[in-house]
């Protein structure tokens, strides 16, 4: 099962980096001429939160050139900073990291060191997102310095939170956990449950990255049960997905879909696709492994679906983003053609031929990524049932291995048998016209004779034949000689080859032969046996031998 953050390496390259490189040139040609800050901010106040992006856009632009003009450096700084911010969150970066430069400019000028310890964290964030470790490192440490000669804890905390998160990039598990620990102390001492909750996700997650999911586990119930203190959110689904996602590495599939199905749940409600393709995931591993592959493949579809809406939705913020910037743009123009009607005519020519370029390329993008999905997906289905398909076949083929073998182990043992059979057959004549030959009153012969039927007897009772056919017959009935000598004790050698010879249905005189025995002998045997066996008197001592 593919997680989401890998699910478009299946894409090709193309469409991405032609939706990249639009959305890049229609900011930055909508940018050129006036826009410089897209949120609130201004000592001590902040936008309503219900305030659309064009009036806080409006907003800051008045504030930032009040603030230019008065030589603000702090507010001219964070209204940079904020500008980064939106476009951090748009996945703009290589924006977001210029206008956070920007912002670290008028922060220096004007010595707003915390601001500039949280502007750091933020450049820092950037590298960290592109794999640039070093750099994001040496950002996160200059962050920590400027906040530990301010004293300000809630700066140092996330500073620590950053620092560690490089280092389980890193997979340096060690130092990650000693910073994050050092993070979770500082918001415990804030009392910022919020921020609390997060560095137990975070710690969770370097014993999951270390494999260690019982200490995971106790982690990410610990941001569960702050979570479930507060109202519903996308947190508490996310953390529940976490949750049942462990539950299954760990085993416990009951835990897991119980965990997913309340993710599940809990997304729809909040009508968040991100997460309920994630539950939806989750729920189509865990059947997987339950093998119950109907429900895996229902639910594999349903979060590929899921994650198409979210994909989609965010595509559509993105546009309105987008659309947004150009109508404020557009009416930022119209003000400037009071006092440039030349350029203002530039402005809006180029702001409507780099958005109808937009649309078109942005609809051929989408259309193309939709049908890569479909094709990928289609793909993936095939080759997993091709997999599951060869899985079947090879084991198939295993069993008829064992099977063909099994056999050739039965013909070997039904061999051995047959030779001891003609060869004690043979002795047993040798030694009885050998004995005739003793009987007759030769003297010559008598003593010579009688040292060769000695030999004969001895060599009749030789063990080595036994013991080949103990192996070969162990090989055939596994555990057999074990599984009587469990039910009692006191069995002697000869017991154990009469029932050896009892489980391969030889008949009486067969067995006599291999025993070198008489009948007569062969029924004290069979009757010693039953009284060792301890069994009833209407019990069948063969059927005894065949159960066991």
């Amino acid at each position: 099962m593919l997680s989401m953050k890998h699910y478009f390496s299946y894409l090709q390259p193309s469409a991405t980096l032609i939706a990249s490189l639009i959305f890049s040139i229609v900011i930055a040609c909508m940018l050129m001429p006036a826009f410089t800050c897209y949120a609130e901010l201004k000592a001590g106040s902040k936008p309503a939160s219900n305030a659309t992006p064009d009036s806080i856009y409006l907003q800051v632009t008045r504030l930032l050139d009040r603030s230019l003009k008065n030589n603000d450096s702090k507010t001219a700084g964070l209204c940079y900073q904020q500008i980064g911010d939106i476009f951090f969150e748009e996945g703009a970066m290589s924006h977001a990291l210029s206008y956070y430069h920007k912002a670290d400019t008028y922060f220096v000028k004007g010595k707003n060191y915390i601001n500039l310890g949280n502007n750091l964290n933020r450049i820092g964030r950037i590298y960290f997102k592109h794999k640039r470790n070093a750099a994001a490192l040496n950002n996160f440490r200059e962050a920590l310095k400027l906040f530990r000669t301010g004293n300000d804890h809630k700066g140092i905390a996330e500073s620590y939170s950053y620092i560690g998160q490089v280092f389980e990039q890193k997979e340096a598990y060690d130092s990650s956990h000693l910073y994050q620990e050092l993070a979770l102390a500082e918001f415990k001492r804030l009392n910022d449950k919020s921020q609390i909750a997060y560095t137990y996700s975070r710690i969770g997650s370097i014993y999951e990255d270390q494999l260690k999911l019982q200490t995971a586990l106790k982690y990410f119930l610990l941001v569960h049960k702050i979570y479930s203190e507060g109202p519903a959110s996308v947190e508490l689904a996310a953390i529940m997905n976490n949750i049942g996602d462990t539950y299954r590495k760990i085993g416990n599939y009951n835990q897991a879909l119980h965990y997913s199905k309340r993710a599940e749940t809990l997304a729809a409600r909040l009508h968040d696709n991100r997460q309920l393709s994630s539950a939806h995931r989750d729920l189509a591993k865990t059947f997987e492994q339950l093998k119950q592959y109907d429900s895996a493949y229902y639910y594999s579809e349903k979060s590929r679906m899921a994650y198409s809406k979210s994909y989609n939705t965010e595509s559509e913020k993105q546009l309105n983003l987008i659309q947004t910037l150009f109508d404020v743009q557009h009416k930022d123009n119209e003000i400037e053609q009071l006092e440039s009607k030349n350029r203002f005519s530039h402005i809006l020519t180029l702001s409507i031929l780099v958005s109808s370029l937009l649309a078109t390329f942005l609809g051929i993008s989408l259309l193309s990524r939709q049908r890569l999905k479909i094709s990928n997906s289609k793909i993936l289905f095939e080759t997993r049932q091709q997999s599951m398909e060869l899985e079947l076949y090879n084991k198939q083929l295993q069993q008829e291995s064992l099977k063909a073998e099994l056999e050739l182990r039965s013909k070997e043992l039904t061999s051995i048998t047959l030779h001891m059979i003609k060869k004690n057959e043979v002795l047993e004549d040798l030694k009885t016209r050998l004995a005739s030959i003793v009987k007759e009153d030769k003297r010559d012969q008598r003593k010579e004779l009688k040292q060769l039927v000695e030999f004969i007897n001895l060599n009749s009772s030789q063990d080595k034949s036994w013991e080949d056919f103990r192996v070969v017959f162990e090989h055939v009935h596994k555990d057999f000689f074990e599984k009587l000598m469990m039910h009692t004790g006191g069995l002697t050698a000869t017991d154990l080859r009469f029932l050896a010879l009892l489980k391969m249905n030889l008949n009486s005189a067969d067995m006599a032969t291999m025993l070198a025995v008489s009948q007569t002998s062969l029924r004290t045997t069979r009757y010693r046996l039953r009284k060792k066996l301890q069994l009833p008197e209407d019990a069948s001592l063969q059927k005894f031998v065949h159960n066991l």
